[in-house]
């Protein structure tokens, strides 16, 4: 079975929108659960939160920070582990990825980013870039 998202609106910091390969995810922690909306990121080694969402989840922020870089440049962050969701009524997966908390990003929105890094591997993907459509084939293990 396979899981199919149409790209969504997504508006961006210059009040301008563009259609994105990002689909609603459901993320927990804390005895609670939150749906956002995600991008995938090919182009991310890994995925990537910001602080304010990490602190809602009630993620370990203890770990020592590191520097870390991507096309907006380098800021700080501090690796830990989220618990995400993602399908639909018929066909759901669950598990938990490493992600890189972003501790300050200034003015700029930051979305969720689901990076390579114990994401990709979990499905065979395809970016339909024309029709805009991506698709998660899940991987047997």
């Amino acid at each position: 079975m396979s899981l199919t998202y149409k790209y969504k609106r997504v508006n961006r910091s210059d009040k301008s929108d563009i259609k994105s390969p990002s689909f609603s995810v459901t993320l927990w922690g804390a005895g609670q659960r939150y749906e956002f909306v995600a991008l995938l990121d090919s182009g991310a080694d890994v995925s990537v939160i910001p602080k304010d969402v990490a602190e809602l989840l009630g993620l370990d922020l203890n770990g020592a920070k590191e520097e870390a870089r991507g096309i907006g440049g380098k800021v700080f962050a501090i690796q830990t582990n989220m618990n995400i969701e993602l399908g639909k009524p018929h066909e759901k997966y669950s598990f938990r990825i490493p992600v890189k908390v972003i501790l300050d990003n200034g003015e700029e929105e930051l979305p969720i980013i689901l990076g390579r890094v114990g994401f990709f591997d979990k499905f065979v993907i395809t970016f339909d870039q024309k029709n805009e459509k991506i698709t998660l084939k899940k991987n047997i293990e």
